[in-house]
Order: structure tokens, then sequence, then C-alpha cells
């Protein structure tokens, strides 16, 4: 898969399957820990900051051929383990985790919103192999019938 074609399918779902996600688990999170606070409008635009950080470790994952399944493994691992790292960072050093508590149920949504998109994007991924080996049907009974 080239370049082009993977951040179009993979990282631009991702992003958009993250900004859903990452809204549920904000409000899900916020009404348990912080009830009484009240934000202004620009608190909407941090999923998308958050989508945007969380599909950039996907990156990790591209390859220009097909890659084994110990590899691909070992590129999960290393994409989730960039994912938890980058985003809990940047809520640690924005002064955002206060307690434990807070802490790890944000990173049991990142895990959770990260399977999300896994699921998303295979579910996409076998849509579009279903499509492809029907048309290989079709072409197939149509060259087959010429005969």
């Amino acid at each position: 898969m080239d370049f082009k074609t993977f951040f179009i399918k993979k990282v631009m779902m991702s992003f958009f399957v993250s900004i859903t996600c990452i809204s549920a688990a904000m409000a899900v999170i916020g009404m348990i820990f912080e009830p009484n606070t009240r934000f202004g409008y620009e608190v909407f635009l941090s999923p998308f900051f958050f989508g945007a950080l969380a599909s950039l470790p996907l990156l990790v994952k591209y390859s220009k051929k097909e890659l084994s399944f110990k590899q691909t493994v070992i590129r999960n691992v290393i994409h989730f383990v960039l994912l938890e790292v980058g985003i809990m960072s940047f809520l640690y050093f924005g002064e955002m985790l206060t307690s434990i508590s807070k802490a790890i149920s944000l990173g049991v949504s990142i895990f959770i919103i990260d399977l999300t998109v896994y699921l998303v994007l295979w579910m996409n991924d076998e849509r579009t192999a279903k499509e492809f080996n029907n048309a290989l049907k079709r072409l197939q009974n149509d060259y087959g019938a010429d005969e």
C-alpha cells in the first residue's frame, strides 16, 4: 500500500473514529471526576487535538511491503506504547492528571478507544475485501461465460 492510500484509509479513519470516542470519554470521565466544572467553547477543539495526537503513532505501522505476523504484533505494541506515553505525557505536563484514579481511568479509556479504532478499521477493511472478492467473482463468471 502506498503512503497516500495508507494515510487516507488508516490515519484519517483513525482520526475521525478517535474524535468520536474521545468526545464520549471526555464526557464520561468529566462527569465522574469533575461534575461541577463548566467550560467555554474552546473545549470543543480538544477532541480534534487529541484525535490528531492519537493518530500520529499509527504512522509506525506503515510499510510498503506485507508484514509478517511477528512484525505486525511488534508494530502494534510500539503503536500502543507511543499512544499511551504520548497522550498521558501531554496530560501530565498539562497538569490535567490530578489523581492516580483519573490517570488509570484515562489510560483505560485510551486503550478502549484504541480497540474501537481497530475494530472500525477492521470492519472497513473486511467490507472492502468482500466488495473486491465479489467483483472478482463477477469478473470470473463473466469471463467464464464468454468461453
